[in-house]
């Protein structure tokens, strides 16, 4: 057994000889291959390839998720923005610009739910309060979702004057829900 790192460093870097042990006395499952290297098992290559790594399965969940998400709200999403429509001339959409992932602007999709009431300020429309208790004008962020901008489980999207406080290669991709939430 090394007594010191430095030995279990040179344990490892020096080549193989007849009397040493295999790589079981490091902890290690594998063994030595016909050529003498070291393989830890698991790391074997198959014919298979490697597995897609874990950035594309989060990714492959994020579009199932969403697309079977939006087709089980259509048809109460288009109510909605009809609803909408007949209530006020406007966009049904409310765009919202946010910073995603390495500082990079979108916008975040939602029903419009406030029109504008005295002194410029928003108020809740008809349609408005009916939907905002059940979130259901959170519905459209799904697009976003289907899009890239954002994920299932992340930190909210900052908004964009607040935005520069947050180093854009330190930000993680934004999520719908965040990671206290999803525990």
């Amino acid at each position: 057994m090394p007594s010191s790192p430095a030995e279990a460093r040179d344990a490892f870097a020096r080549p193989a000889t007849p009397g040493d042990r295999p790589a079981r006395k490091f902890g290690l499952r594998g063994g030595r291959s016909a050529t003498g290297s070291l393989q830890a098992a698991g790391n074997r290559r198959s014919s298979g390839g490697s597995p897609p790594p874990r950035g594309s399965a989060l990714r492959a969940a994020d579009l199932g998720v969403a697309g079977a998400l939006l087709l089980l709200t259509l048809p109460l999403s288009l109510l909605v923005a009809l609803a909408l429509r007949l209530e006020a001339p406007g966009p049904v959409l409310r765009r919202e610009p946010r910073i995603g992932r390495a500082g990079r602007r979108f916008d975040l999709l939602t029903f419009r739910s406030t029109t504008e009431g005295p002194f410029r300020r928003p108020v809740p429309s008809r349609v408005g309060r009916l939907i905002r208790p059940a979130r259901i004008d959170q519905l459209p962020v799904l697009l976003n979702l289907l899009r890239g901008d954002m994920t299932l489980v992340g930190p909210a999207p900052a908004p964009v004057p607040a935005a520069w406080e947050v180093p854009p290669a330190a930000a993680p991709r934004p999520g719908i829900s965040g990671w206290v939430n999803a525990n």
